[in-house]
């Protein structure tokens, strides 16, 4: 299980004195790999007043870092050695004073969990520049989507494994936890991945940035996904909301698009000169998080297995570690 997969690797980052971050796109497990990391530090005999776990999605009285700072204070100041795992700390304002506080003044590991790996490292990197790991979580790959659904990966040979079938599921559902859950159905399925797309959408992407106009950036999102692994050109996309009478000026556009970067929903993949061995600025290329989230941002109504062969090929190498470009040829 990719549980399993993750734990081992956050469980290699321990006492290296870092600051632990774990970012990934809502829904990939995140909150599920914190509880994981409790149930293990538990069954090594570490006592229950010794870690502190907070999910700030249903805690809301912690609102900044002095009541923060506080109260875990309170709960760890007569600990020799305390674990501290955060869940959604960003709800916190100026969360990184009293992380920083911990980590510089008491013997502590600290685990963050969130979603925009961007603003966690922003904040921490300007404090703790050499003190930070990052484990980056990603949708289930095809050998982990087929073993969440308790199929032998030495049985794809017998004739009672359809691995095709399968696999085309996986390209048109992709791989969030979740749908593992109910492999059959696939109305069940397109409404998992409807709530889960709107709620991330809302909760990570327009609250979080005060999206004035959300129906205009879904819009821009779907143009994204019909438009998979393409380059994108701001002055045509300029034109293409002006042939729809949206009124958005290019600054705004290119606003909107870092901010669906930041997210993790589509990874913005730079263009490459190959002839020139050079990068080329603008005109950047974008692949989906999750073919799934891809196919239910188009209401599953557009679906080409070949980009989204394309799309997964790209996440699969970018849940490897490699690094992506989008070549330029000529």
């Amino acid at each position: 299980m990719s549980d399993e997969i993750y734990l081992s690797k956050l469980l290699e980052m321990r006492s290296n004195f870092s600051i632990k971050l774990i970012t990934g796109f809502r829904g990939t497990g995140k909150l599920e790999l914190l509880k994981a990391l409790l149930e293990h530090l538990k069954s090594e005999g570490i006592a229950e007043e010794q870690i502190v776990f907070i999910n700030f999605e249903i805690v809301d009285d912690l609102t900044d870092f002095q009541k923060l700072y506080n109260y875990v204070n309170a709960k760890i100041e007569n600990q020799s050695y305390a674990y501290l795992l955060f869940y959604g700390i960003q709800k916190v304002k100026d969360w990184e004073k009293a992380v920083n506080a911990f980590f510089l003044g008491a013997p502590v590991e600290i685990y963050i969990a969130d979603s925009n790996e961007k603003l966690l490292t922003e904040k921490i990197f300007h404090l703790l520049p050499d003190n930070c790991d990052i484990l980056r979580m990603y949708p289930l790959s095809f050998s982990q989507y087929i073993k969440s659904l308790s199929v032998d990966v030495n049985e794809f040979t017998s004739p009672q494994i359809d691995l095709d079938n399968f696999f085309h599921k996986y390209l048109r559902f992709g791989g969030m936890p979740v749908i593992s859950e109910y492999p059959v159905s696939e109305n069940i399925l397109r409404r998992l991945l409807t709530g889960l797309l709107n709620e991330a959408m809302l909760k990570d992407i327009v609250i979080r940035y005060s999206v004035r106009n959300s129906y205009l950036f879904q819009r821009i999102m779907k143009f994204l996904a019909l438009n998979l692994g393409y380059p994108v050109r701001l002055k045509n996309l300029e034109k293409h909301f002006a042939e729809m009478n949206s009124n958005i000026t290019l600054f705004t556009l290119d606003n909107y698009l870092n901010l669906i970067d930041e997210s993790g929903f589509f990874k913005r993949i730079p263009r490459y000169d190959l002839k020139k061995n050079i990068f080329v600025n603008g005109n950047e290329c974008y692949y989906c998080a999750d073919n799934g989230l891809c196919n239910a941002l188009l209401e599953f109504d557009y679906y080409s297995e070949a980009t989204l062969m394309k799309n997964s090929v790209c996440m699969e190498l970018l849940r490897r570690g490699y690094k992506v470009y989008s070549p330029i040829i000529g």
